[in-house]
């Protein structure tokens, strides 16, 4: 295995130097890559088997084979919403305003003037199709009229079929799946195999058309209500009821990202597609975060260090494994860079392309992995380097429930940071040691650029009371 990333790209580097390259007539549909984004909802950094879990994962395992497996890669935010969010603009969450998980009826959404990664691709000639949980919009809608909400059509995505939110009632069974608008009705069988099912339909008719294409495939296992199949069930029957569940959950998973793969196979579109597995924040189960501290909805590792394993054969030497810190963030740069296409101009893209680790060179982040959560206690983390800051006012901030309102835009938008961790994560993956009296030159940097990017996320970031029912 190798720690750091070294592969050649055969003369296609030449075709995409960066993300400030022009797209170019010439670039032909053969090479560009296809793209298919795998996300599970609520997956901890130790529920795969590559990462040390008991869990068997061997289609996941061997996607890590295959190309290369982050040790250190991180969700947008330690909740579903705005990791999201984020993964598709490659903006800071907080930044396009989406600044928590959007529940019914919030007023909440990623808003139509941002560009998703769909939208990035769609001149370029590529088809685009989402499937599976969405969770960008509140979809509120009497059974003829329009939706109030952007849906995926509206961002980027020729063909979705997706839940707003979780499966209902449970991952079996569903019946709140959509497509392209319209409700499907209650469907036989387990949500992940169902959306896998849809998105290997599509991967099918497109093949005939020969443009290069966007797959973004959103699970919504294993976040809870859990259902698994009874044959994975038993073969963790010697685990406690509530562990086997989980665990075939789990591998129920691995088993449809395992016949995603293999169409790629039968298709013979897997030289040229690139691949992406990960997880949209930490777990809510306990034991699922490894060796990290805390799980979902913590800023802390546990909250928002996810799997994260990309496959592109030709591009990225298979077996490597890096330790190089990265993120879902890093998506929207990177696709800009491997399609040859400039960013959005006007946007503030929080992310960084990795082309250059795939070329063996060093990484070089002009600002580093932020993020920004109200809620949570720490309410901000920077990552740079080895080093992680975490930063807290000096109260607790204790929301009422959702939906959000007017007394949480104002503290989110005023919260001024007084306490503050510091911490090596490369000596102390479990954030024992607070080093921040002990290393006063890091603390004091890391603090100037911590407060430099809440200062400019939050000048951006919507103000969405402007909206709600009671605003004045």
């Amino acid at each position: 295995m190798r720690r750091f990333i070294h592969c050649s790209f055969v003369g296609w580097l030449s075709l995409a130097l960066g993300a400030t390259t022009a797209y170019s007539e010439e670039t032909t549909d053969s090479l560009r890559p296809n793209i298919v984004i795998i996300m599970a909802d609520d997956l901890g950094y130790g529920d795969i088997s590559c990462y040390g879990s008991a869990i068997k994962t061997p289609n996941i395992d061997r996607l890590a084979e295959q190309g290369i497996r982050f040790t250190d890669f991180y969700a947008a935010a330690p909740n579903c919403s705005p990791s999201r969010a984020g993964l598709l603009t490659g903006r800071t969450p907080s930044r396009v305003g989406v600044y928590d998980y959007i529940p019914p009826d919030s007023p909440m959404h990623l808003p139509d003037k941002e560009v998703t990664i769909a939208e990035l691709l769609k001149p370029l000639g590529y088809a685009t199709c989402h499937v599976g949980k969405w969770h960008l919009s509140s979809w509120q809608r009497a059974e003829e009229a329009p939706f109030e909400k952007p849906t995926p059509a509206d961002q980027g995505f020729d063909h979705w079929f997706a839940t707003d939110n979780n499966a209902v009632p449970s991952h079996h069974n569903p019946l709140n799946f959509l497509r392209n608008g319209k409700a499907v009705g209650m469907l036989k069988g387990y949500a992940c195999q169902l959306v896998a099912d849809e998105g290997i339909e599509w991967l099918n008719n497109q093949k005939e058309s020969g443009r290069p294409f966007f797959l973004n495939v959103w699970f919504n296992e294993p976040h809870r209500k859990i259902a698994s199949p009874a044959d994975l069930v038993q073969e963790y029957s010697a685990l406690s009821e509530s562990d086997a569940l989980y665990f075939a959950n789990v591998a129920n998973i691995d088993n449809a990202v395992g016949r995603i793969l293999n169409t790629l196979d039968a298709l013979n579109l897997r030289e040229n597609t690139l691949v992406l597995f990960t997880s949209d924040n930490g777990p809510w189960r306990n034991g699922s975060s490894g060796p990290l501290r805390a799980k979902k909805s913590s800023l802390y590792e546990g909250g928002i260090r996810v799997p994260g394993i990309m496959r592109w054969p030709g591009r990225i030497q298979a077996g490597t494994v890096s330790d190089v810190p990265a993120g879902v963030i890093d998506m929207f740069p990177s696709l800009a860079a491997a399609t040859g296409t400039d960013l959005p101009a006007g946007k503030s893209i929080d992310g960084t392309s990795l082309l250059a680790l795939f070329e063996g060179n060093a990484l070089t982040r002009s600002q580093p992995l932020f993020w920004y959560f109200y809620k949570s206690s720490p309410m901000c983390v920077v990552r740079d380097g080895d080093f992680v800051l975490v930063g807290d006012p000096s109260t607790t901030y204790r929301s009422k429930s959702h939906p959000i309102d007017q007394t949480d835009f104002d503290y989110l938008k005023t919260a001024e940071l007084a306490r503050f961790e510091l911490y090596n994560l490369r000596s102390d993956i479990g954030q024992t040691k607070d080093l921040a009296a002990k290393l006063p030159e890091t603390l004091a940097e890391l603090t100037k650029k911590m407060l430099q990017m809440q200062e400019s996320v939050l000048n951006e970031g919507p103000a969405w009371q402007n909206l709600l029912p009671d605003a004045s």
